[in-house]
């Protein structure tokens, strides 16, 4: 156990899980043994930053498969269904419901004016570490 939670194996967890979700960034997190013995129903998605976590090519090849709706891929392994959320990519950025682009245009806005302060007021200051003074960044907002 683990603070009070049951600590398994994976090859022991698909038994049971409803869902399966990765966030490793490592290649071949759920293989074909996992997903043949995931129970029906089973749930997998995949939040990692490499989208091979989970052996995908194994359910195209050896599986019939079906599209619920979007993002969501059904595949009938045997006598069971698998549910693949956006084919096994990072789940949070390929279904669209990722980071917003205003988010980005907020970061990157503050990163340009610090650009700017950095080449103007604050190129004649000394080598060292800073806060970005407010009225730097501010006007981004």
């Amino acid at each position: 156990k683990y603070d009070g939670w049951p600590v398994v194996y994976l090859s022991e967890a698909v038994k049971t899980a409803d869902v399966i979700a990765t966030a490793t960034g490592a290649y071949g997190v759920v293989s074909a043994a996992h997903l043949e013995n995931m129970k029906d129903g089973t749930f997998i998605l995949n939040v990692g930053h490499v989208a091979q976590e989970i052996d995908v090519p194994y359910l195209k090849q050896n599986a019939s498969h079906s599209e619920p709706m979007p993002y969501v891929n059904a595949y009938q392994l045997g006598d069971k269904t698998l549910f693949l959320l956006a084919d096994g990519s990072m789940f949070n950025l390929t279904a669209g419901y990722g980071d917003s682009l205003n988010a980005f245009d907020v970061t990157l806005a503050v990163m340009a004016a610090g650009i700017g302060h950095i080449v103007g007021e604050g190129a004649s200051a000394e080598k060292g570490l800073y806060l970005l003074p407010e009225h730097a960044w501010m006007s981004a907002l």
